[in-house]
């Protein structure tokens, strides 16, 4: 008996971790699913997908906002009255991060005399539910972040400076995807470390440079408490860059989760501090930097 129950546990164990791992088909098929009923104009449906305490953000639409549990149904009523969805189909190339169980893409939605581009940003729960999803409006008039190495005027609803490096810091985001971009007053490398332990140590830092032959980025890790080295994976979904005036603008979107445990999770609605740091010119992402400081961060909820 005491071998038989063993053999069980072994089973429930293996069947767990399995359902633990989706892969990159699994949640692709999840998120076309989705999509799918997104286009049904059904905001049950759509809602249907979700774990019971999942959450939405809107950017970039009339109802922006964050909405959880059983706003969620409420909030896909909202979307649909004002955009009553007819039909949708993808633009571009669904993209699946499954370490992260993270899944993006670009949709076209027809709506009467027109059609609306959304991106769309997904993470699931281990079973093909939706933990939380965030959908950006990038129809013209709506002033959401893009990811094109420019800031232009309200595209972040929050900033901060670090008086002594004189780095900027610009955020905004939604409830699956942290939106942000760095300023520096050089030509060099600049860096931002996210929620350090001690000093530089346990950070999650994005590091970057505008190079001759384009962009560098790095996702990086604060190993010591003078120190960080580059991650084992990974976790940028973009960024983009460019060199003007004297001065260097990083954009870049990066999971608030990514489930990595080389980066730190970043939760809506709290504040966390983030190293700022930058080279006067050197594009060398090993040069010590010019000047550094730090900023406090509050993510909206």
């Amino acid at each position: 008996m005491q071998r038989f129950s063993l053999v069980l546990v072994c089973v429930a164990m293996t069947l767990m971790a399995a359902v633990a791992q989706p892969t990159g088909d699994d949640l692709a098929g999840w998120a076309l699913a989705h999509w799918g009923a997104l286009g049904s104009g059904s905001a049950e449906a759509v809602a249907a997908g979700f774990v019971p305490d999942g959450g939405v953000a809107f950017l970039g639409t009339a109802w922006d906002g964050f909405y959880y549990g059983s706003s969620v149904v409420s909030a896909w009523s909202q979307f649909f009255t004002g955009l009553p969805v007819e039909g949708h189909a993808l633009a571009g190339v669904v993209r699946a991060v499954a370490e992260a169980r993270l899944v993006y893409g670009t949709i076209e939605l027809a709506v009467p005399g027109r059609t609306l581009v959304i991106e769309s940003f997904l993470q699931f729960a281990a079973d093909g539910k939706i933990r939380a999803a965030d959908y950006v409006m990038t129809a013209p008039g709506a002033v959401v972040p893009v990811t094109d190495g420019q800031i232009a005027d309200g595209e972040y609803l929050r900033s901060a400076q670090d008086r002594g490096s004189e780095v900027t810091l610009y955020w905004r985001n939604g409830l699956v995807v942290l939106f942000a971009a760095l300023q520096s007053p050089g030509t060099g490398w600049v860096s931002a470390g996210f929620d350090p332990v001690n000093r530089m140590q346990g950070a999650n830092y994005i590091i970057a440079a505008v190079t001759a032959g384009g962009l560098v980025v790095e996702d990086h890790f604060g190993s010591g408490t003078t120190s960080h080295r580059r991650d084992r994976r990974e976790d940028i979904l973009r960024a983009a860059g460019t060199v003007s005036g004297g001065q260097t603008v990083i954009e870049f979107a990066i999971p608030l989760d990514s489930l990595d445990a080389e980066d730190k999770p970043l939760v809506p609605g709290r504040t966390y501090t983030v190293l700022l740091a930058y080279h006067r010119s050197s594009t060398s992402l090993t040069t010590l930097h010019t000047a550094r400081g730090s900023v406090q961060m509050t993510l909206e909820e």
